[in-house]
């Protein structure tokens, strides 16, 4: 029998990093944990199934903290096959109400820590069987919307990324694979600043973070460049290139 895979994702104290970790471990996959909050960062730890993982604080913003990070994974798990970069945090907020210090933390743990994470992962993907990394952007990364410019920036970023590292790491025989959800249902609303009380999004027809764990598993098993986990979004971001005052129209009824 092969080997387990070995995989770490960040952000993975709650919502989709959790339910990766969570899933990975009932495959049978090692799982290292990365989170800033360490007691909620334990509770998913223990509920893993199987045995070996590990569970590490750690603040992508943190480029010391990460390269440590990295190292202990590396020095127990001997290399990696998969990296999930699921940390991130949003500023929900009309640009006129952009409070700076928490645009700031958006853009370095959505993006920053995203590229350290990734830079510190290479050696140990490298070592690594059919080594895969899936970025977490969002379907709002090919097309801004109203009260989420900076968070929207950030996935952009994400995706620009994507497309970089998978020139970039081609020969390094690494797949990299850039996963968009839409609408999830996690507490990532509740927990982001919101200074103009703007309205949280429906959820009722949300996909739950359980669902998107299981695309994550889909791409390591078959990685594809690019997942966009609602079809409108996708054909948004094709005719925002093509039309962006068509866009911005039925955008502007559609969010309305």
């Amino acid at each position: 029998a092969e080997p387990a895979r070995r995989a770490l994702v960040t952000g993975a104290s709650s919502g989709i990093g959790a339910a990766a970790a969570r899933l990975l471990a009932s495959r049978g996959y090692r799982v290292a944990l990365l989170a800033r909050r360490r007691e909620a960062l334990e509770q998913v730890a223990a509920s893993l199934a199987g045995h070996g993982h590990l569970a590490i604080p750690c603040d992508v913003r943190d480029e010391s903290g990460v390269r440590e990070s990295f190292a202990a994974v590396g020095a127990d798990f001997g290399g990696l096959d998969l990296l999930v970069n699921a940390a991130g945090c949003g500023h929900r907020g009309r640009v006129e109400e952009l409070q700076l210090d928490h645009a700031r933390a958006v853009l370095e743990t959505n993006v920053l820590g995203l590229v350290v994470c990734c830079r510190e992962a290479l050696p140990l993907l490298r070592a690594g069987r059919k080594a895969v990394v899936v970025n977490l952007s969002s379907v709002v990364g090919r097309r801004g919307i109203p009260g989420q410019a900076v968070y929207a920036a950030s996935k952009a970023a994400v995706d620009s990324i994507g497309e970089a590292l998978r020139l970039e790491w081609a020969g390094e025989k690494i797949s990299v694979c850039t996963l968009s959800p839409t609408l999830t249902r996690t507490g990532f609303f509740a927990a982001q600043p919101n200074p103009g009380a703007l309205p949280d999004p429906d959820l009722t027809r949300a996909w739950s973070a359980e669902q998107v764990a299981l695309e994550i598993l889909a791409l390591d098993r078959r990685p594809r460049p690019e997942r966009v986990l609602k079809a409108s979004w996708r054909w948004i971001g094709v005719l925002n290139r093509l039309a962006p005052r068509l866009t911005d129209r039925l955008l502007a009824r559609r969010l309305s």
